[in-house]
């Protein structure tokens, strides 16, 4: 009896201690913010990615016509083999209205460069009753963008003076110094003569 009731204590400790374990493993750290995790993207969700917030930007910059806000349909065709590849059954996010008056029709094609191949992407916005073309985009999209790192931004000119100054010594100091020369002396003889 006494054996029963110390390996039930034993169960029971054992079980609040990895509770309390688990518990502080996922407890954030000070400090530590969850929006700058790491996530590592497979190359199908950055491709999309990069797509969505490429015709997010021409959106935003008023390079899309207003037509595009009322998309009712959206065609993809495949003909990259680039593309199939990476995307698989992935498919870029392209906002659509249940009663819109357009339809979307996205072509995929390949980017034959052997340094950094790539997908070209027409897209063609067409009116759904007349069938005529409203509008036309080609994007392309490189394989060096995937897993591009942003480029550190430079100072702006209300920065620091004091690092710019020291940043143009620097640069002197790596300069070549320039050669003495001395000019001819018009009265001297050669040895050879």
């Amino acid at each position: 009896m006494i054996y029963k009731v110390l390996g039930a204590l034993i169960i029971v400790a054992a079980g609040v201690l990895a509770f309390l374990t688990l518990k502080e493993e996922t407890k954030p750290v000070k400090g530590d913010k969850k929006e700058s995790a790491c996530v590592q993207l497979t190359p199908a969700q950055q491709l999309t990615e990069m797509i969505n917030k490429d015709f997010e930007s021409l959106a935003q910059t008023q390079q899309l016509p207003p037509e595009w806000q009322s998309i009712a349909t959206v065609e993809i065709r495949m003909n990259s083999e680039l593309a199939k590849a990476i995307l698989g059954k992935t498919r870029p996010n392209i906002q659509r209205v249940k009663e819109g008056t357009a339809y979307l029709e996205l072509e995929v094609m390949d980017l034959p460069d052997e340094e950094n191949p790539g997908i070209i992407i027409q897209a063609s916005l067409f009116d759904i009753r007349s069938k005529n073309k409203i509008f036309e985009v080609g994007r392309t999209y490189t394989m060096n963008e995937l897993n591009k790192v942003a480029p550190p931004q430079e100072p702006s000119p209300t920065t620091n003076k004091a690092s710019s100054a020291a940043d143009a010594t620097v640069q002197q100091q790596k300069a070549p110094a320039p050669v003495p020369t001395t000019p001819p002396n018009p009265g001297a003889t050669s040895p050879q003569q």
